[in-house]
């Protein structure tokens, strides 16, 4: 009997395992269509305003500032927002709502909180130092794959921290 219950618990082990890997198997990779137009990592973005706003959240970006797709996701995984845009339009999909927006800043900007610099962050990933009005970019650990942005002004100051999956 005892023998019976700890082959049952044994195989009701093993079958949790092997649905955890293939359920790990199937999650969705998004494949770059060249190596300098696809990363992942994590960020990390601090608007400090009243109160102190804060967003953490993995990501993974394909695209450039004209076209492309960012997902971001919760620590355990799950996708929280799915934002895709073209030249002529942005939209962003979360809790299984789709809205729709003029521009991928417009939509990042209602995603976020904060006006970000679009075109000077895919040169900031891609190690490349570019200005954006009142923000200052820290490019001197992006080989290690990292990078700090900060906003000055105007107002509310805002940090963004990125970490590059490597």
């Amino acid at each position: 009997m005892i023998r019976s219950v700890a082959d049952s618990l044994f195989n009701m082990g093993l079958s949790l395992c092997l649905g955890m890997m293939l359920t790990s198997c199937a999650t969705r990779i998004v494949a770059p269509s060249s190596a300098s137009a696809y990363w992942s990592g994590r960020l990390a973005l601090q608007i400090k305003s009243e109160p102190i706003q804060q967003m953490s959240a993995s990501f993974e970006l394909q695209g450039s500032a004209e076209q492309g797709e960012l997902i971001l996701f919760s620590p355990i995984g799950t996708a929280m927002a799915k934002l895709n845009w073209t030249p002529q339009m942005a939209w962003i999909e979360q809790n299984g709502q789709r809205k729709h927006g003029a521009s991928l800043q417009a939509m990042t900007e209602q995603l976020t909180g904060t006006s970000l610099p679009i075109s000077a962050l895919f040169e900031w990933l891609a190690g490349r130092e570019q200005a954006a009005p009142g923000w200052q970019v820290d490019l001197s650990t992006h080989p290690e794959g990292r990078l700090t942005a900060q906003r000055k002004t105007p107002q509310p100051e805002t940090v963004l921290r990125i970490i590059l999956d490597r």
